[in-house]
């Protein structure tokens, strides 16, 4: 059991949150909390239905002329074409689950759509054989290696955006994030829960108006969020929410959200990542040393779905 004091209170928050319209997914996807009108991108990675074999196939024909590698087009998503279809999915800003849903068969069309326009070849967004020549030719007249797969330096020659920059921080950055959390630690709560002098100071439960303004005094566009819920809620309409599938991507300087759909109940900021455990500082929780006090602590965790429900990318 995770030892800080949320497990007790967030709970209730979210009841009360309900009451002002929070919606609830049906019970086969889990009790997934979104606000009325909200598309939520965990929502629809796993309520959306599967991919036909069809669909696959073609999914399967852009990853790998995209050069993400999904291996034998089949129609079948096994686990090569799921790891082809993460990577995908991470450059593009898409929740990383590894699923071949709407969204992610539409950005492949999207992308391969692009690739064939600036191949001349028809633009359909199904990178099959005439696709393939077309790349050829274009990468023979560019001085490229005619291999027709449109990797990274065949995207850069024809000005199409790979790597969609808004979701994908610089190193300097996520430093930026780490070191802004940990010169917090050591700070504690006063018995009413209110953190004197600093601006996370809410006297409530404190661990996400920590954590966000972490990320906005490291310069992250971010408002100030007292509840973790409302992190998730403003992560997904950002598209900067990872779910568990993709808690092995975890880097330094993400938010991570402990719990699950039911309870997301405390956050922290990501300081390292070693193997299956996570080392991350929080607001709000217990003294790792026994001294009793509640505040800012570095603490290990084992990264995994029972612990963690996701991360933000900043």
């Amino acid at each position: 059991m995770l030892t800080n004091k949320h497990a007790t209170h967030h709970p209730v928050r979210r009841s009360r949150r309900a009451a002002i319209g929070l919606l609830t997914a049906a019970a086969a996807v889990g009790a997934l909390a979104v606000m009325p009108g909200q598309a939520s991108a965990h929502t629809a990675a796993t309520a959306r239905p599967a991919a036909t074999s069809t669909q696959i196939k073609v999914a399967q024909r852009d990853l790998n002329g995209l050069a993400y590698d999904a291996g034998r087009v089949d129609g079948v998503g096994g686990p090569r074409t799921k790891a082809a279809t993460q990577a995908f999915q991470g450059d593009r800003c898409l929740d990383i689950d590894g699923v071949i849903g709407p969204q992610t068969l539409a950005g492949l069309t999207s992308v391969t759509k692009q690739v064939q326009s600036k191949a001349g070849a028809p633009a359909n967004g199904d990178y099959g054989a005439a696709t393939t020549n077309a790349v050829k030719q274009f990468q023979s007249a560019h001085h490229l290696t005619a291999d027709g797969i449109a990797g990274e330096r065949t995207m850069k020659a024809m000005g199409i955006e790979r790597l969609v920059k808004s979701c994908h921080t610089t190193s300097a950055l996520r430093a930026k994030i780490v070191n802004t959390a940990k010169s917090q630690i050591g700070v504690t709560a006063d018995s009413h829960d209110c953190v004197p002098g600093k601006p996370y100071s809410v006297c409530d439960q404190w661990c996400a108006a920590f954590a966000t303004w972490v990320w906005r005094e490291s310069g992250v566009d971010i408002p100030f969020i007292k509840f973790v819920p409302s992190v998730y809620d403003w992560a997904v309409a950002h598209h900067k929410w990872v779910g568990t599938s993709g808690l092995a991507t975890a880097a330094p300087g993400d938010l991570i959200i402990f719990g699950s759909a039911h309870n997301r109940y405390h956050i922290g900021v990501v300081d390292q990542v070693s193997g299956r455990t996570v080392r991350v500082v929080s607001g709000n929780t217990t003294d790792p040393a026994g001294s009793g006090k509640h505040g800012v602590y570095d603490k290990t965790y084992s990264l995994s779905a029972s612990v963690f429900y996701g991360l933000v990318r900043p």
